[in-house]
């Protein structure tokens, strides 16, 4: 597995966002502790939650 790069990942719909960070974290216990993978599993799904956080925290546009 390849880590997510937050730009990347400020493509995707929260939906797309969402979806991709449970088949994450459903394949992570597959990856062997301290492998690359698991790194770029982990690493990813932290930049899932920066990109849900700063979409959260965001301003929203009244029109």
């Amino acid at each position: 597995m390849q880590a997510l790069t937050i730009n990347e990942l400020m493509r995707l719909t929260r939906t797309e966002l969402c979806a991709l960070a449970s088949r994450i974290a459903a394949t992570l216990p597959m990856y062997p502790e301290g492998s690359p993978e698991r790194a770029a599993a982990c690493m990813t799904l932290r930049n899932i939650r920066f990109v849900l956080a700063r979409r959260d925290l965001s301003p929203h546009s009244t029109g």
